[in-house]
This record gives structure tokens, sequence and C-alpha cells, in this order.
């Protein structure tokens, strides 16, 4: 078995827990051990081997059943092309600290305070971050430049293989939720703390806690790697009528309009739903990671089908009516830095023609895990320009931002 291959079936098994950072950091500690010790990948190749095949079995949707006529597509987004521009030329993260700054309430370096006063008893105007680490209370940031703490977080989960919570910011920016053993926990920015009851069958105990989707009036998609749950916020909860079993990090959802999204790598296919209902199904080859949509745009991490070379990777952005490519800017990636280590990772779209990146430049052959700056980055999709908008340390690879408060 060769490195790809041995990576290809690491991702598969990673794809069995929620707690996307663990296993980022797993492949990426793998990739620097193959340097140095060669015989490790005689090891895994035993264990390559007992993969069973249920993770090859990963879109077990409702979606290939239905039989009604599929609409038309007909494209939502509000770009205009001149020319050929979807796939821009080669750049290098590590040129990023030299792109021009973008204007932006954060600072030039962010870097969160050990502690911070208790956000129960200091309200903010809004959160901008939310700054998760492992030991320490979730730090959120307002607008207004100042920092505050979300007591109890630090010890909210104990005993996984991740005791740390994942914030997701409410489309509004006046709230944060997290995946706690107690429940779901949600922060407002005015200091009220409640906690939302796991519904029986999610209460655990997991080996990691499930990551969360905002799902506007509906409450929250919890992302549960069985099967995608909806939970309201008085506790009850039932299975997703989108995804399937095995679809963690397949969905999303529109923070503007609560549309849900599915993109099926098994299937190339792109699935948007309403309701329970398949609205829309359009052909999106390639491979991809940590998605996005907004503006009837879906980003990710990944490359489209045709430059499927195994050496390249960037930030990809298709027509979620057509499944056009809209965009795509590759890096050469033959250690998959940025597509399955994850230093690469869309935080959301600013407008129309703008996505919001987290970059951080890595190269396993000279640098360790953790010696990293981490960059938060406007990409220009249409022409292919950066902004840099601000940097810091490796504690930034976990953080959630609200675009719309940039």
């Amino acid at each position: 078995m060769n490195e790809a291959q041995l990576r290809d079936a690491l991702e598969k098994a990673s794809e069995h827990f929620d707690a996307q950072p663990l296993a980022t950091r797993a492949l990426a500690e793998r990739s620097r051990r193959l340097r140095h010790r060669r015989a490790f990948i005689v090891g895994m190749v035993v264990l390559a081997v007992a993969l069973p095949s249920l993770f090859l079995n990963r879109d077990d949707h409702s979606a290939d059943t239905v039989d009604t006529p599929q609409p038309t597509p007909t494209s939502t987004s509000t770009l205009e092309y001149v020319g050929d521009q979807r796939t821009q030329p080669v750049w290098d993260p590590f040129d990023l600290p030299a792109a021009p700054r973008r204007d932006s309430v954060l600072p030039t370096t962010l870097a969160a305070p050990e502690t911070a006063p208790s956000i129960a008893d200091n309200p903010l105007p809004d959160i901008v971050i939310a700054w998760p680490e492992k030991g320490r209370d979730l730090r959120l940031l307002g607008s207004n430049g100042e920092w505050r703490s979300v007591p109890g977080t630090a010890s909210a989960i104990v005993g996984s293989l991740s005791d740390v919570v994942w914030p997701s910011i409410s489309p509004t920016a006046d709230r944060v939720a997290m995946s706690t053993d107690a429940g779901i926990l949600v922060v407002n920015a005015t200091g009220n703390v409640r906690t939302i009851p796991w519904p029986p069958e999610l209460e655990g105990p997991f080996d990691t806690r499930p990551a969360l989707l905002w799902a506007g009036d509906d409450g929250f998609v919890v992302l549960h790697w069985k099967e995608p749950w909806v939970v309201g916020f008085e506790g009850n909860g039932e299975p997703a009528p989108f995804g399937g079993k095995l679809s963690v990090g397949t969905l999303m959802v529109d923070p503007d309009d609560g549309t849900v999204r599915e993109k099926r790598w098994k299937t190339n296919d792109l699935v948007e739903w309403d309701g329970d209902t398949v609205q829309n199904r359009v052909l999106v080859p390639g491979y991809g990671e940590r998605l996005a949509t907004r503006f009837g745009l879906v980003a990710y991490t990944g490359a489209p089908a045709q430059t499927m070379t195994g050496q390249m990777a960037g930030p990809v952005v298709v027509d979620a009516a057509t499944g056009d490519i809209v965009g795509y800017a590759p890096v050469r990636d033959p250690s998959s830095v940025y597509s399955d280590n994850g230093f690469m990772t869309v935080q959301g779209f600013l407008d129309p023609d703008t996505v919001l990146l987290l970059v951080g430049p890595m190269n396993f052959g000279s640098m360790e895990i953790g010696e990293e700056q981490w960059h938060l980055v406007a990409w220009h999709f249409r022409d292919g320009d950066f902004e840099l908008i601000t940097t810091g340390d490796s504690g930034m690879r976990g953080i959630e931002v609200a675009p719309d408060l940039l």
C-alpha cells in the first residue's frame, strides 16, 4: 500500500469521529512520522486491511429513491464572469502575510487572553469570534474588541477523545451553541445561558460530542456520526429527513434562509432539500471537505474532478443550482496538508463574490504541528485576489467566525 492509499484509508476511518481537529492532528502526525520511520507503514497496512466495508457505504440517502421529476436547474448566483476565470493560477499559502490588508473589526494580530470576564456578568453587543481551547473556558470576542468567557465550558465535556467544546455561532451573531455532556449549551451575547437537554437517543456516552449546525426556527442539525438529527430549542428531536448513515461532513445550512444542502462525494451529486423533499439535485464531481453554503453557492476545500491528481487542492466554489465550478484556487498539496489534514477551512461567505478562509501554511517536511501561523483571509473568487484580515498562532485553528460582523 502506498502513502496515498494509506491516507485514503485513514481518512475513511476518521469519518467515524465528530471531532474533526482530532482526526486532522492524527493524520498530520502520521505524515511527520513517515518521514523518519518508514517502517510505520507496515503496521498501518494491517489496520487498512482490517477496515470494514461499512466505511465505503457513506451515501445511504432517501434522495436516491426519489421518483418525482427534478426541476430544471436555474442559477441563483449573482456572479457574472468575463472569460474563463474559474481555475486560477497556482498560489502559495506561505505568501499570505504579504497580501493586501482588508479593513476589519478584528485586530491585525488575533490572540485570546488566558482569562476574561464572565459573559453572564458582562454582556457583549454580539459575537464575532468564538475561541475554544483544551483546558480553558470558551472565550468570545465582540465587535467592540472586548473578550468574555463562558465559565464551566473547560469541563463541559469529560472522558471523550476530545474534551473540548466546539462552538457554532448563530447566523445573527447574537448566540453561540456547543455540544456538551449535559446537552446543547446556548450562550447569548447578553449573558443568558441555557442548556437544551439531549433527546434520550443522543445522551451518550460517545467517543466525541457531535458538531452542530444552526437550523433557523427548527433548532439545530446535530451531526451525530450514525445519522444527523434535528433537535429543537425545547429538546425535542428526531432523525433528520435529509442525510443518512455516516453523512457527517456532507451537510450544510444556508444562514440566510435555512436551506439544507448535502454534498455526496460517493455519488458525485449536490442535493438541495425543502423539508423532507428533494428540491434540486445536480452533478458535482470531485472531492472536498469542510463545506459552507450561501447566496446560492457552495464552497469547500478540495478539487474539481478535472484536477484530481492527488497533488493539488484548494478552495472551490460551485453554483448550487447548476453544479458549475465558479472558482478554484489550487495550491500544491502532495501531502494533503490543506485537504485531508485541514490546514485550510472555509468559514463562510462574506458576500456573493468573497469566501472567508482560515489558512495555516504548513510544510510537514520542515515544520512541526503547532509552529504554524494561522491567517483569516478574504478570497475574491471572481478574480483570484486575496486579502489578509488577521493573523494568530496555532490556537486559532479551531476558532469559529461570524462573517457578517467582519
